[in-house]
């Protein structure tokens, strides 16, 4: 609102302006989402840019449980993407290239460093001090939640294996096996709007590492802005009821929050984007923090 309390607060200008409608807003808040999960796409392209081949060489001659963890945890963090990590573990293991026992750790580091991604996006609330408290919440609740899985699953199927026979069989029974694909339209939208962002830069920048480099201060710059501006036009167009009926929902039952975690992953093939999005959902006031756990589950 502006200083008076007459009028509306503008997302470009603080003056003040004529309510815009409820239905345009809304667009225009989907419109930011999907330049944010460009800008989250950018980052993870840049960063693989700098370090996939890097990320690809850590993988040989690990024999430990422990130097695997490790390993699937700077693989991830210096890709930005889970997705890019397991999916070379998986192809490593169909070739023969990498024990099941030796994946397994892998994997779960690969979970830890995707927790990365969101540490980075709460920052875009790091000028407001009460909203960046909450979005720092819910960014390392993730964390948290991820460390503790490993610490308790890690010894487990060291001891057992249990991880290891469980996927074996689920393997051999689940339809199409590990051929099975799913594409989703909205990742695709969502690569799409990226490349033509790195077009551009190409038709200015030759250098490989140069033009990594300003895909990752570009795609952090996007996400910044388009936090900022999804978190304030959030705040406006979600009223308290509102806000109080999606919590009362989600609180009576953790089960509901999981499979919109579920559904909102499938949907996007992506995890890192699922929890990114809860972020300013709980840095704006709009979901708590409490409801947000069984989501990130």
């Amino acid at each position: 609102m502006s200083a008076t309390g007459t009028g509306e607060y503008s997302p470009i200008t603080e003056t003040r302006t004529r309510p815009m409608p409820p239905i345009a807003r809304a667009a225009l808040v989907i419109a930011l989402l999907y330049l944010f999960l460009i800008g989250v796409k950018l980052l993870e392209n840049g960063v693989k840019g700098l370090g996939s081949d890097t990320a690809g060489g850590l993988f040989d001659g690990i024999s430990s449980p422990l130097a695997a963890l490790s390993v699937g945890v700077l693989a991830t963090v210096l890709v930005q993407s889970s997705s890019v990590t397991t999916a070379t573990i998986v192809g490593l293991v169909a070739a023969n290239q990498l024990p099941m026992d030796v994946a397994v750790p892998m994997i779960m580091g690969a979970n830890i460093g995707t927790s990365v991604t969101n540490t980075i996006v709460s920052l875009g609330s790091a000028r407001q001090t009460e909203s960046f408290k909450l979005a720092f919440t819910a960014a390392t609740m993730h964390d948290f939640f991820n460390l503790i899985a490993v610490a308790i699953l890690l010894p487990l199927e060291i001891a057992t294996g249990f991880l290891q026979s469980t996927a074996t069989w689920m393997a051999d029974h689940l339809p199409g096996g590990a051929d099975a694909t799913f594409n989703s339209p909205i990742k695709g939208a969502v690569k799409w709007g990226a490349r033509q962002f790195e077009h551009l830069l190409e038709l200015f920048i030759s250098n490989e590492t140069a033009l990594a480099v300003t895909g990752i201060i570009l795609g952090i710059g996007i996400i910044f802005l388009a936090l900022t501006y999804i978190t304030k036009n959030m705040k406006i167009l979600i009223a308290a009821r509102i806000e109080n009926s999606v919590n009362a929902a989600l609180a009576k039952s953790g089960v509901v929050g999981m499979m919109v975690g579920v559904l909102i992953t499938v949907m996007v093939q992506s995890s890192s984007i699922t929890t990114s999005i809860l972020v300013p959902l709980v840095a704006s006031g709009i979901l708590l923090v409490r409801n947000a756990y069984p989501i990130t589950l």
